[in-house]
C-alpha cells in the first residue's frame, strides 16, 4: 500500500497521535504546581534542593532525547513510544508509594524518560504523517495539545491538592494517564516509518541535507550543535526557552507564594501560562506554515522575557494573570516553529536523529535551569532570579536575528520543484 503524506490523509492514525500527546502533557502536568510547594510544605526542603527534581528530570529527559531519536531512525517510532510510557510506571509507583524528597528526585528520571521516548516519538511520527507542505501545523497541534494538557493537569492537580493534600491526590491522576497512554500506545498507533521512505524518495534533498545523511551520531551532533548556523541558533534557543520554563515551574510558584497567594490561584496563575502556550500553538504553527518561521520565534523570546518581567514589576492577581498570559503566547510562538525550522533543515531519513540533537539541547535547558535557578533562588531569591532569566530570554531574541536563517523558503522550492515535475 502507497503512504500518502498530509494530515487529511492520515486523519486516523494522526489523531490518535493527538490523544497521546495529550496524555504525556497532562503526565508532566501534575507536577507543575504540586511538586514544588511539597518540598516547601511537606518536606522543608531549601531552595536550591527543591528545584533539584527539576534537574534530575532535565538529566534524564535531555540525552534521552538524543538516544529516542537515534533508536527511532532504526527500529520504528511505535516501540520507542511504548517504551517511554513503560518507563513512566515507576514514576508514578515512587510518588504515590514512598513519600520522600529522594523518591520525588528519582520519580523525575523516570518522568523525564517517559517524556523523551513519548513526546519525542509523537513529535516524529505527526511531522512524518503530515509531510515538508504541513510541517508548521502538525507541530502546532502536537505542542498545542500537549500543553492544554499540561495546563490542565496543573488545575486539576492544584484544585486536589488544595482540597485533598499534596502528597496522594495528584498522583493517582498520574497513575490513570500513564495506564491511558500505554494502552493507546499498544492498541491504537501505527508506526510511520513507511511514511519516511515515501518522503525521502519524492522530495529532493540539498547538498547539506546529504552531508547529514552520511554523518556518524557524533557529527550530526557536532553539526546540529556548532557548526550548521541555524541548527546550532535553534538548539541554543531552545536550552534557553526551557531555561525560562524552569522559573515558571519552580520559581513563579514560589515567587507567588511570598506574596500569601493560596494553591488553588498560583494554580490558576501557572495554568493561564500554559493555557495560553498551548491554544495558541493552534494558530502559531500553521501561520509558520505562511509567513516562516524565523519572525514568530525572535517575536516569541521578546513576548516570554517581557511578560515574565512584567510579573516582578507590577503586582495583583490580575496583573499577574495577564503577564502570564503574555508569556504563554510568547512560548506559543516560539516553542514549535523551532522544532518546524529544524525539521526543515533535516533531510526526511535523519528526521530522528536531528531533532534529537536539537531536543538533547533544549531539554538540557532543565538541568542548567534546575541548577542555576536553584541557586539564584538560594543566593538572590525569586524576584531576583526572574528578573536575571527574563533578560538571558531577550538577549536570545536580539542572537537569533543575527544568527538564524529563515528555513521555510527550502519548501517553498519543493512546492515549485513538484508542480513542475521531475
Amino acid at each position: 500500500m502507497v503512504r500518502q503524506q498530509g494530515i487529511r490523509q492520515n486523519l486516523v492514525p494522526f489523531l490518535w497521535l493527538v490523544v497521546n500527546v495529550l496524555l504525556v502533557g497532562l503526565a508532566v502536568g501534575i507536577e507543575r504546581t504540586v511538586v514544588p510547594l511539597l518540598g516547601k510544605e511537606v518536606y522543608h526542603v531549601g531552595a536550591w534542593l527543591s528545584l533539584s527534581f527539576i534537574a534530575s528530570f532535565g538529566l534524564a529527559k535531555a540525552p534521552l532525547n538524543l538516544v529516542a531519536g537515534r533508536w527511532s531512525d532504526r527500529i520504528g517510532r511505535r516501540p520507542v513510544l511504548v517504551g517511554g510510557w513503560l518507563l513512566g510506571l515507576p514514576m508514578v509507583g515512587l510518588l504515590l508509594l514512598v513519600h520522600s524528597w529522594w523518591a520525588v528526585v528519582l520519580a523525575n528520571v523516570f518522568l523525564g524518560a517517559n517524556q523523551a521516548f513519548a513526546w519525542t516519538m509523537t513529535i516524529t511520527s505527526q511531522l512524518d504523517l503530515a509531510g515538508p507542505h504541513q510541517r508548521g501545523l502538525a507541530m502546532g497541534i502536537n505542542e498545542a495539545t500537549g500543553y492544554l494538557g499540561v495546563a490542565l493537569a496543573t488545575w486539576l492537580t492544584g484544585d486536589l491538592a488544595q482540597h485533598a493534600g499534596l502528597t496522594t491526590a495528584p498522583f493517582v491522576v498520574g497513575a490513570v494517564v500513564i495506564a491511558l497512554g500505554l494502552a493507546s500506545s499498544l492498541f491504537f498507533i501505527r508506526d510511520t516509518l513507511d511514511w519516511v521512505t515515501v518522503e525521502s524518495r519524492t522530495i529532493p534533498v540539498s547538498p547539506t541535507q546529504q552531508t547529514q545523511h552520511e554523518q556518524t551520531a557524533w557529527q550530526s551532533f557536532v553539526y546540529t550543535s556548532f557548526r550548521e548556523r541555524t541548527l546550532s541558533a535553534a538548539s541554543w534557543a531552545g536550552l534557553t526557552n526551557k531555561l525560562a520554563d524552569t522559573v515558571a515551574w519552580g520559581a513563579v510558584p514560589l515567587y507567588l507564594a511570598a506574596h500569601q497567594l493560596p494553591v488553588g490561584e498560583i494554580a490558576a496563575i501557572s495554568g493561564s501560562y500554559a493555557a495560553a502556550w498551548g491554544f495558541g500553538q493552534f494558530g502559531t504553527g500553521a501561520l509558520s506554515d505562511r509567513i516562516g518561521r524565523k519572525t514568530p520565534i525572535v517575536l516569541g523570546f521578546v513576548l516570554l522575557g517581557a511578560g515574565f518581567l512584567g510579573l516582578v514589576a507590577f503586582s495583583g492577581r490580575v496583573v499577574w494573570e495577564i503577564m502570564a498570559v503574555m508569556s504563554g503566547i510568547g512560548m506559543a510562538l516560539l516553542y514549535p516553529n523551532l522544532n518546524s525550522a529544524v525539521s526543515d533543515v533535516a533531510p526526511a531519513v535523519r528526521r530522528g536523529s536531528v531533532l534529537g540533537v536539537y531536543r538533547l539541547w533544549r531539554d538540557g535547558g532543565y538541568l542548567v535551569g534546575g541548577i542555576m535557578v536553584g541557586g539564584l533562588l538560594a543566593a538572590l531569591g525569586p524576584a531576583r532570579t526572574i528578573v536575571i532569566v527574563s533578560i538571558l530570554v531577550l538577549f536570545m531574541a536580539s542572537l537569533l536575528m543575527v544568527r538564524m536563517r529563515e528555513t521555510h523558503r527550502r519548501q517553498k522550492l519543493v512546492e515549485k520543484f513538484e508542480m513542475q515535475g521531475p
